[in-house]
C-alpha cells in the first residue's frame, strides 16, 4: 500500500460497534472465530456471550446425517433446510479417521460423538474399545469425556446453567441373582470430571424397569422423554438440580393407547408435543402440552402423510413416521423408512414444503438422525479444560 493510501486508511473512521456486530452476525462461525485474533477489542466483542447466543440463533438450520461405516473423518454431515437436495449436504469436521463414528447427541452446535477403536493396542486400561468426546465442528475444539465410562448408552446432552458446563446423561445396565432383570444405572459426566457420577436408577420413575430411549426434548431447563408405554407418562430430568421426576402424558394412564403411541416427544409451538402414527388414516397426529404445571394436553395437528406414497410406491410402504423437529414457522421435519426418507410439512399451512427426499445409496449406511444443527462459537469445555486436539486423528 502506498503511503498516501495508508494514511487515508488510518484516517478512516471506525465502524460503530452496533454496525460492526450486525455485519459479523451474518458471517459463518469459522470466520468469526478467526476474526477474534484481529485485535483485543474484536476478541472481546466476539467472545461476548450475548453475541455468541445471537449468532447461534441466526445460524442456518441443518439436519444431521450419519454414516456409521465411513472411515475418512466425514462420518457426520449437515443437510441444509429445506432438505430437498442431498448434494447440498456438507461434511462436518470431526477430526477422526479410521474409526467408526456415531453421533450420540447435539446441543447448541456441539456434537456428542462415540467411536470404537480398531486395533487391540488402542484399548484402554480396562479393555474398553469405546471413546467419547464433545466437539465443535465450527471451531474445531474437542473435549474428552471421562475414560471410566466404559460401554454406555447416551440419553441426554445438555448445558448445566449454574456452571455453564456441557454434560451428558447416560446409562449402564446391571443384573444379578437378586435382580435377574436389567437395572439401568444413570450417570452424569462432563469433560472436566475425572469420573462419571451416579445419580440413580430407572426404577425411580416406574415399577417396570424401562430405559430412556430416543432424543429428549429440552423445555424449561429440563429434558423430557416419553416412556415406552405411553400410559406411564413422561420422564423429566431437571438439568439444574439433576434430578428425575415423572409427569402425566397425553393419554392420562389409558393403557388402551399404549400400542399406537410410538413414544416420541418433539418440541412444537414453544412447548412439548407427542406424535401418534395412524397408519390406517395415513396421518401423523400431534398432541401438545397446553399447561405445563397442570400437565394438561390437547390434540392440535393432523399431518396428512399420503404425499409420501409417491416415493414409496404403492401404499405407505413403511411402518412408522417420525416428527423430529419443528421450526418457529411451523415447518415439521419428517423421517420415514428406516431413516432413509426426509420430508418437510408446514403444520400451520397444512402444505408440503419438500416432498420426500430419498437418501442414497438407499441400502447404504447413510442415515438421517433426529438431530438438527446450528453452528455455534461455544467451547465444548470451560476455559482451560479439555484437549483442543482431536482424540484420534492420523492426519492434520
Amino acid at each position: 500500500m502506498a503511503p498516501a493510501e495508508a494514511n487515508t486508511a488510518a484516517a478512516a473512521p471506525a465502524l460503530p460497534d452496533d454496525v460492526l456486530v450486525e455485519i459479523l452476525l451474518h458471517l459463518p462461525a469459522k470466520s468469526v472465530f478467526r476474526f477474534r485474533t484481529v485485535c483485543k477489542s474484536w476478541r472481546h466483542l466476539l467472545s461476548d456471550p450475548v453475541f455468541i447466543r445471537e449468532h447461534h440463533r441466526r445460524a442456518p438450520v441443518a439436519l444431521l446425517l450419519n454414516d456409521t461405516c465411513i472411515d475418512n473423518g466425514d462420518a457426520i454431515s449437515a443437510l441444509p433446510f429445506p432438505y430437498g437436495d442431498q448434494s447440498m449436504a456438507a461434511p462436518l469436521y470431526c477430526g477422526i479417521s479410521s474409526q467408526q463414528t456415531n453421533l450420540e447427541g447435539c446441543c447448541d452446535g456441539l456434537l456428542l460423538l462415540s467411536c470404537s477403536v480398531l486395533q487391540p493396542e488402542e484399548l484402554d486400561a480396562n479393555g474398553n474399545e469405546y471413546r467419547y468426546f464433545v466437539c465443535n465442528p465450527a471451531t474445531r475444539e474437542f473435549a474428552r469425556l471421562p475414560a471410566d465410562l466404559g460401554q454406555v448408552e447416551f440419553v441426554g446432552f445438555y448445558r448445566h446453567a449454574p456452571t455453564a458446563e456441557y454434560r451428558v446423561l447416560c446409562h449402564k445396565y446391571h443384573s444379578s441373582i437378586q435382580h435377574p432383570y436389567e437395572i439401568y444405572e444413570y450417570l452424569v459426566a462432563a469433560p472436566d470430571d475425572p469420573t462419571a457420577r451416579q445419580i440413580g436408577f430407572s426404577n425411580l420413575w416406574t415399577d417396570d424397569d424401562l430405559p430412556l430411549i430416543g432424543k429428549p426434548v429440552t423445555h424449561r431447563s429440563c429434558l423430557h422423554w416419553m416412556l415406552w408405554r405411553a400410559s406411564l407418562g413422561v420422564v423429566v430430568f431437571d438439568t439444574i438440580s439433576e434430578e428425575f421426576r415423572l409427569m402425566r402424558g397425553p393419554v392420562g394412564g389409558d393403557t388402551s393407547m399404549d400400542d399406537p403411541f410410538d413414544g416420541q416427544l418433539v418440541g412444537v409451538d414453544g412447548t412439548l408435543g407427542v406424535t401418534l402414527f395412524a397408519e390406517s388414516e395415513e396421518a401423523l397426529k400431534v398432541w401438545v402440552l397446553v399447561n405445563y404445571e397442570k400437565e394438561s394436553w390437547a390434540f392440535r395437528y393432523n399431518i396428512d402423510i399420503s404425499f409420501l406414497d409417491r416415493t414409496c410406491g404403492g401404499g405407505l410402504g413403511f411402518y412408522s413416521v417420525s416428527l423430529v423437529h419443528v421450526s418457529d414457522e411451523g415447518d415439521a421435519v419428517l423421517i420415514t423408512m428406516a431413516r432413509k426418507l426426509v420430508a418437510v410439512y408446514n403444520l400451520r399451512k397444512c402444505e408440503v414444503v419438500t416432498s420426500a427426499m430419498r437418501l442414497e445409496p438407499f441400502h447404504g449406511h447413510l442415515l438421517a438422525t433426529d438431530h438438527v444443527y446450528q453452528e455455534n462459537l461455544v467451547s465444548p469445555a470451560p476455559k482451560g479444560v479439555g484437549d483442543p486436539s482431536p482424540p484420534y486423528s492420523s492426519s492434520a
